[in-house]
């Protein structure tokens, strides 16, 4: 599938990070008492058959995709109708899964950056119209890209689509980095591209006087709430997600419960990853972009707002967020993959009200769906039937 090429390239970034222990069978451990974060309430109430039939479906799914701690929760209009803290964080079954629980969210992070970048642009501080290529170590990174073999760097992708590679001369805006529309003519085309878009970050701090994470606290954890939540590993005051941190696992085949201890990846932040999180803190982030905390509704909708391609059709992503119709519910998304480490996704349909935050310490919550080309959430599993369920349940 498209996404093997991921799998390849950002499996240089992992960190070592040894372990060894034993475990009962994930099919064995008990799922948790419900953890609910507020008391039922009419939104509940309402809402009480799909929650039921949800609760099912994610204890199932948990099973089949070998989650070790699995967390999720359900808005609605801002309201935590339900999570659900499946699982366990370590190895032993000692640690169980708690509504805190915190994540590497991986990409998920990218959207943070486009609410930090379009709120530094709105203030001033920089033109997301600049030339990204200005960069000081792009010509060296570039010339690796485009001759490491990986398709972020050009290539062919398994349907024989072709991938131009990024135009190591330049000039590519920073705009068209955060569209993540790099390849070839700048601007022209979407092709998903993790390796440029992580340096965003880089160029930030080499053209202004005060680093990325500073910049990302500023502008989304300080005005959005985000007081567990931490921007990388050496952030200092999110020093609670540091605690609450589930150690990665990844699937072992040969293991008699088909899963066993994984290296950490890359803990540090940058534009493209690096956030920690659980997945209260994700449902403070989704309702502080709704309620205006963190961007005016009007850059709020600028960011969720795909370019226009040629064909005359809109992209399926806009400024760090993909963005589609499905059954004329507009949605806005993107999935975190830490390959044999972490996984997660946080949907919203913002019309309807509606959000979903998943998040896991294996990568089963990852589906082998075209993210690369393409924004279809609904062939994932777990995005799919909370669609079916709550989205268009009653439609």
């Amino acid at each position: 599938m498209l996404d093997r090429s991921k799998t390849i390239a950002v499996a240089a970034l992992v960190l070592a990070l040894g372990a060894c222990s034993t475990t009962p069978a994930i099919a064995d451990q008990p799922a948790l008492p419900d953890e609910p974060t507020q008391e039922m309430g009419s939104e509940v109430a309402d809402w009480s058959e799909e929650v039921a039939l949800f609760r099912e479906f994610l204890s199932e799914f948990r099973r089949e995709n070998k989650v070790l701690s699995f967390s999720v929760a359900v808005l609605k209009d801002g309201e935590i109708i339900m999570t659900e803290s499946l699982g366990w964080q370590d190895h032993d079954a000692e640690e169980p899964t708690r509504p805190q629980t915190s994540y590497l969210i991986a990409s998920i992070t990218k959207t943070f950056t486009a609410a930090t970048l379009l709120s530094m642009e709105a203030d001033g501080h920089i033109d997301l119209d600049a030339d990204f290529t200005s960069l000081s170590d792009w010509d060296g990174r570039c010339e690796w890209l485009t001759g490491a073999g990986i398709v972020f760097g050009g290539g062919v992708l398994e349907d024989g689509r072709v991938i131009e590679a990024p135009r190591c001369e330049g000039p590519i805006s920073l705009r068209n980095v955060l569209q993540n529309r790099v390849q070839g003519e700048p601007g022209s085309s979407f092709f998903y591209n993790p390796f440029v878009f992580g340096r965003l970050s880089n160029w930030v701090e080499e053209n202004t006087d005060r680093s990325w994470r500073d910049w990302m606290r500023s502008y989304v954890f300080e005005p959005g709430g985000l007081t567990e939540a931490a921007a990388g590993w050496r952030d200092a005051d999110g020093a609670a997600a540091l605690t609450n941190l589930a150690p990665p696992f990844r699937h072992a085949p040969d293991e008699d419960d088909g899963i066993e201890p994984s290296p950490l990846p890359n803990p540090e932040l940058n534009a493209s990853s690096g956030v920690i999180a659980s997945v209260l803190d994700l449902a403070q982030y989704s309702n502080a972009l709704d309620d205006g905390s963190i961007l005016s509704a009007d850059l709020r909708e600028k960011m969720w707002s795909p370019p226009i391609n040629a064909g005359g059709t809109p992209a399926p992503y806009a400024n760090g967020w993909y963005v589609q119709d499905w059954n004329g519910h507009r949605l806005v998304w993107h999935g975190g993959w830490w390959p044999d480490a972490y996984a997660g996704i946080l949907l919203k349909a913002p019309d309807d009200g509606w959000a979903l935050i998943a998040l896991g310490n294996t990568d089963g919550i990852h589906h082998e769906i075209d993210t690369l080309t393409k924004a279809q959430i609904e062939a994932s599993p777990l995005p799919a039937k909370f669609l079916e369920l709550f989205v268009g349940g009653r439609d």
